[in-house]
């Protein structure tokens, strides 16, 4: 890859907000000046990630990743610098030349083995796509989809394909020099008793999975012709690139249409995905097993605040959404949702049956929260002109009601059960308030039964600085904000911070300011090479120091590291004499320099102690 020439890294910084690139993979809400969310690099309930629009710089407060925009497209995508710079170029709209987009179109090196990987899904979603779409083998599947109501181009936008049952794939990646180690590890065969490969999928219809990042990564496969003998979809194994619990189908496609519309809808299957989006509503995703996964579902709250189940309008949908509806209201803090499917179809059917405006409206028009479900719902499993069936039924729905966090809603609940029942309002709240007393018995006898679980992690506590290395940070912060102290510092002899990060960081900062006038903190991190020192300022940024200093304040500072420094010199030049003194083996000469170095160490914890 070459070299991206720095006025056009600079002309990319300057005109892409890093709040709107973290936006479109992060559910930010301002608070004061910054911008927080969930961490999109480690599982939190609690937001601790922060953008900061005036510095143009990301950073958690738990796992303290940071850096500038470049870097967050870096850590999100796996990908390298230069990769990153044009893809931050392309999330904000900003053109590039052709020289530079075609030098680093690649998403990895292809000597890596990851990199392989990729490239051997892409090649085969590749053939699969040309089979389906322009052969006379993939004829039948094509003519299958198009019958089910999809277009030719929703069929492009999914880039489906047919694996035929002839072996097509492995003389294919062959012939492009794949090693047999890579082809096994793909997932893509299986091997037989003799060691020969096989095709994993065949006669089948091929639906790619892609990451977040529009990667295939792994494909979902259906029969083309029923076969009993055989599951109906076929999943690709989990690989280095796959994992089914992190992954949700068409992910890629509607993380933008989710975030403007507000909310996501989960449906049961693939096909209903698709036919959503043909029909317009784009922000469907299905999962790739019976439920949801924590992974998944914070995927899903990183991203929005509300979910609604699609599933299929039959008994079995209804109950599955029931089971859905259950497992995940203790777990996540989603507002959950039903968008129920008239006529016991699933969505597809009511697409093709009815109309895709029909379906756009039961989208927009159609949502029912949790408890208008569970009203419905439960009323499916009772005879209600049986009064027997109408008490169950009533203690059902209070039950659910009892698990409602909102007064004023289980005030609402209870009068329109009353009213559904000729019943008196304040009996029924009575009831409630038993169970809800109950409720509450239960919850304190399991929080005070419950051991702490060992494995969650207590979130890494602040750090401590001493009173000379808060000096330092201090001071390296006033120098990089303000000329007048770089240049106090430029005109004080044998100037030098104690800690080696600092010094260098001190260094860097003098090149920097060569090249450029200003300081602009997203820039500089590009300036450091070394990770810690981009971390370690990151978190320089991020402290709360006042806008403006004082003189007062940096030389109090500047005085508090210069009673160390001269010894740390001393200390460093000892260092290097007591190895050269071993390397020649004079172990006299390694006794008298060991005694200096001894009670230089020795001042130095003085002074250190003296100035706390």
């Amino acid at each position: 890859m070459k070299r991206i020439p720095e006025e056009t890294i600079e002309q990319i910084r300057s005109n892409v907000n890093i709040v709107e690139i973290v936006s479109q993979y992060v559910q930010l809400h301002k608070s004061g000046k910054n911008y927080f969310g969930l961490c999109p690099f480690h599982e939190e309930k609690t937001p601790s990630f922060s953008v900061t629009d005036e510095k143009q710089i990301f950073h958690c407060f738990s796992c303290h990743r940071g850096g500038n925009v470049f870097k967050f497209i870096m850590e999100m995508e796996k990908i390298s610098f230069p990769e990153a710079v044009i893809k931050v170029a392309e999330l904000g709209g900003i053109a590039l030349p052709a020289s530079i987009t075609e030098d680093g179109s690649a998403s990895d090196q292809a000597d890596t083995q990851t990199g392989q990987l990729r490239q051997i899904y892409a090649l085969s979603a590749d053939l699969f796509h040309h089979i389906l779409v322009n052969t006379a083998i993939g004829e039948p599947a094509l003519n299958y989809l198009h019958q089910r109501g999809l277009s030719d181009e929703t069929i492009e936008t999914f880039y489906l394909g047919f694996a035929p049952t002839q072996q097509v794939l492995l003389p294919f990646l062959k012939d492009r020099n794949f090693s047999r180690e890579l082809l096994v590890r793909s997932g893509l065969f299986s091997e037989g008793n003799d060691g020969s490969l096989y095709q994993r999928f065949k006669e089948r219809v091929l639906f790619p999975i892609r990451d977040p990042q529009k990667r295939v990564i792994a494909f979902s496969g259906r029969l083309l012709t029923k076969d009993d003998q055989l599951p109906k979809y076929l999943n690709s194994p989990e690989t280095v690139l796959f994992n089914k619990r992190k992954v949700l189908f068409n992910f890629d496609l509607a993380k933008g249409e989710i975030r403007q519309q507000g909310f996501a809808i989960l449906f049961e299957g693939f096909m209903d995905v698709i036919s959503a989006y043909q029909a317009g509503v784009h922000q469907g995703v299905a999962s790739m097993g019976t439920s949801l996964t924590n992974e998944q579902i914070y995927l899903l709250e990183r991203t929005t605040e509300r979910l609604c189940l699609c599933y299929d309008g039959d008994s079995p949908g209804q109950k599955a959404t029931a089971r859905a509806l259950q497992l995940l209201q203790p777990i996540t803090k989603l507002e959950l949702g039903v968008i129920p499917i008239p006529g016991q179809r699933d969505p597809d059917e009511y697409i093709n049956q009815e109309s895709p405006a029909a379906f756009v409206k039961l989208v927009e028009n159609g949502q029912q929260n949790q408890m208008s479900f569970w009203f419905s719902f439960l009323a499916t499993e009772r005879n209600l002109t049986n009064e027997n069936d109408q008490l169950a039924y009533i203690s059902d729905v209070l039950e659910k009601i009892a698990g409602v966090a909102s007064p004023v809603a289980r005030d609402l609940y209870l009068g329109q059960l009353a009213k559904r029942f000729s019943l008196d309002k304040k009996s029924l709240a009575g009831q409630l308030h038993s169970l809800l007393q109950q409720q509450a018995r239960k919850n304190f006898q399991q929080q005070t039964r419950q051991p702490v679980p060992l494995a969650r992690k207590a979130a890494p506590a602040a750090k401590n600085y001493d009173r000379v290395e808060k000096a330092e940070r201090l001071l390296l912060y006033r120098l990089l904000h303000s000329y007048d102290v770089r240049l106090k510092l430029r005109e004080t002899n044998n100037f030098a911070f104690v800690h080696d990060s600092y010094q260098t960081i001190y260094l860097l900062a003098e090149g920097y300011f060569k090249q450029y006038s200003d300081y602009d903190p997203a820039r500089f991190l590009d300036f450091l090479a070394d990770e810690h020192l981009r971390q370690l300022m990151v978190e320089l940024e991020v402290e709360n120091h006042a806008a403006v200093g004082s003189a007062e304040e940096v030389d109090d500072c500047m005085r508090l590291i210069m009673q160390l420094s001269p010894l740390e010199e001393q200390l460093a030049a000892l260092k290097q004499q007591l190895e050269t003194a071993r390397r020649m083996n004079n172990q006299k000469l390694v006794e008298e320099l060991t005694i200096k170095f001894v009670e230089l160490l020795k001042q130095r914890q003085l002074k250190k102690s003296a100035s706390l």
